[in-house]
Parts: C-alpha cells; structure tokens; sequence
C-alpha cells in the first residue's frame, strides 16, 4: 500500500496525537512511571488537574488509557503510541540540537532503521577543531580509546598513527574488532604490513573488509561513541566528530557495526 494511502486511514489518530502536547506528556509520563492518580499528574508534571482530567478523558475515550480505583495507566495501544512519541521528540531533540552537523554530512553510511532510531543518540555533542586544535576530535578519541577494553570499529579512511595506536591495544589485552574498506586494506597491507601482521596473529584482534564504499566511520568503546562522516562535498570531516554517550548509544553504535559485520569477510592472513 503507497505511504499516502496508509495516512490517509491513521490521518485521524495523528492529528489526535499530535494536536495536544499535555497529552503527549501525559503518555510518556504513565509509559514512564505506570499507574498514576490525576492529583499525582498534577503534581508531578505541574499542569492544572482539570487540564489533566479533560486530556484523560480523551485518552479513555479513544482506549488509550484506562481509568480504576487506584488512578489511569496506558492500555496495550497507549503503550506503543508513548514508546513511538518517546523515540520522535527524542529523534527531533538530536536533529535541533546538531542541526549544522547534520545537515552538512553525508548520513548515507547509515541505514534507514538507524536513521529511525538516532534519538537513541540524545547524550551527544560535537567536537569541532578550530585553528591550532583543528584535530581536537581526534585527540579526544585517542584518550577515550586509551581507557576502553572493548574495541569496535569501522572506517573507510586511515590515520598515520591509528595502526600503531590499534597494536598497542591488542597487545595490551584490549579486545579489537575493526571493519575496513577495501582500500584502507590495501593501505594497511603496502605501508604497515608488519603491524598488520603482528595483529592478525594475535587472539585479541579481528579484522574484516567489505567489499563496498562506506559513508561513515564510528568506533565504539566502552563508554562512549565517536561517529564521523563524509562532508556533502565529499571530503571526510577529519575536524567533526559527533561523540555519543550512554547505554542506548552503545547499543545503537553495536547495533550499526553488527549490522556492517554482518556483510564483511574476515582477514585472517595477507
């Protein structure tokens, strides 16, 4: 059925969920904490009790929520609704507050079911060298990767030190798994094919290639994400890194690599 079609049958409910933001407050709010009175709303939320009574009246009404003895809670459908508003105002917080950045870069590298899910990325913010710190971001990701004991990365580019940094990793018990391109590979090979070969032998390191153009490189480690793309131009952005943090951005960050390991060939030998 074309997109078109299928708003036409949800135009309603959108409108619905969309026109009255107490309600949209009020959802997330129960989807939050369960079951709760219209004086606990009152309080919790600061919004006058008849302004909560009449949006709950709309939600019953439309089997959202359901009233009992002990206060309102979201029903089955009220449940789902309040995950999907939770994840677009979420999503809208990240494009507004970054929005240079992502209006600049080519997010290609990303696959629409990450797009969908970058409010997962809410704990962000850009390292941006300027001048005498141009390669601020890169300093940053060096000293983060220094205290990290998990390693998981994908880049289409490659920095003079960064094989050296990789080794030093893996040789220090941290474990590596890096996913390349095929002429990064074939950088690594003619110019660092030492080090690469130290690393392939060693049990703390996984390399893979794919066989495709990638828009984006990301690593993450323990704490923290680091995620940069291409320019619109077609220049990668060496000096803009966004960095992400907390448990819903590593599991999006693990999630993205899983989804590019998933289609790459282990190098077990050059």
């Amino acid at each position: 059925m074309p997109a078109q079609d299928f708003y036409d049958l949800a135009e309603n409910r959108l409108k619905a969920f969309t026109r009255s933001a107490v309600r949209t407050k009020i959802m997330l709010r129960l989807a939050k904490m369960g079951e709760m009175t219209a004086g606990g709303l009152e309080k919790d939320m600061n919004i006058r009790t008849s302004t909560i009574l009449h949006a709950m009246r709309d939600l019953t009404d439309e089997e959202l929520a359901i009233k009992s003895r002990h206060g309102y809670s979201l029903t089955n459908i009220g449940k789902i609704q309040a995950l999907l508003a939770d994840e677009l105002t979420s999503a809208i917080v990240v494009l507004d507050q970054h929005k240079e950045f992502w209006l600049n870069h080519d997010i290609s590298g990303l696959p629409p079911e990450f797009l969908t899910q970058i409010g997962m990325l809410a704990q962000s913010e850009i390292l941006k060298g300027d001048g005498p710190t141009i390669l601020r971001s890169h300093e940053h990701f060096l000293s983060e990767l220094a205290k990290s004991k998990n390693v998981s990365g994908v880049s289409p580019i490659i920095l003079p030190d960064y094989p050296q940094v990789i080794a030093r990793k893996a040789e220090n018990g941290a474990k590596v798994r890096l996913i390349v391109t095929k002429t990064v590979l074939d950088i690594m090979i003619t110019d660092y094919r030492r080090i690469l070969e130290s690393l392939l032998n060693s049990k703390n390191f996984e390399l893979y290639s794919l066989d495709m153009d990638v828009k984006t490189a990301f690593t993450v480690l323990d704490n923290s994400i680091s995620l940069g793309f291409f320019r619109i131009d077609g220049g990668y952005d060496v000096g803009s890194d966004l960095i992400c943090n907390g448990e819903k951005a590593i599991a999006w960050g693990m999630e993205l690599f899983e989804y590019y390991h998933n289609i790459s060939n282990q190098i077990t030998f050059i």
